[in-house]
């Protein structure tokens, strides 16, 4: 982590994933083994995950991992749009029509596809994951100051 702060802040996000009921697949708290000095976190994974939960709900920046389950495809597209951010989502499926159809329903500012990704595209969030838009025609928009004149 760039400080001690953010690893206290990491750390407590591991341990109030725990207090909440969640169980540490690999990782955990502390350093990992053999890095005894500096700001290092053990990269952790958390199933038994439910989307009430703070590690759920809140963006960790750090390298921590939630598992949530769902039933059918309207169960995974509620729980990944009951956030309160939407900076960016994935969708992997071998069925490639089924894959778009559910990126079309998710409220976020890009999605990735079996992990497509195009630097160019345009880049932005939804909700509190900001406004507005980087690159592409989109991103020139915010310079521009369009002007009606009349006569």
């Amino acid at each position: 982590m760039v400080s001690e702060r953010q690893w206290e802040r990491v750390q407590s996000y591991i341990r109030r994933g725990v207090e909440e009921g969640a169980r540490i697949v690999v990782g955990g708290p502390g350093r990992p083994e053999g890095l005894a000095d500096g700001y290092f976190v053990r990269p952790t994974l958390f199933a038994d995950v439910t989307n009430d939960m703070t590690i759920a709900r809140e963006e960790i920046f750090g390298p921590v991992l939630s598992i949530l389950t769902y039933r059918d495809e309207d169960h995974a597209v509620e729980i990944a749009n009951d956030t309160d951010y939407g900076l960016h989502a994935y969708v992997f499926s071998s069925d490639i029509a089924r894959a778009h159809r559910i990126a079309s329903r998710l409220e976020a500012g890009r999605v990735a596809i079996n992990g497509g990704f195009e630097p160019l595209s345009p880049f932005g969030g939804f909700k509190q994951s900001g406004i507005g838009r980087e690159y592409g025609t989109f991103g020139l928009e915010g310079f521009l100051e369009p002007r009606s004149v009349m006569a």
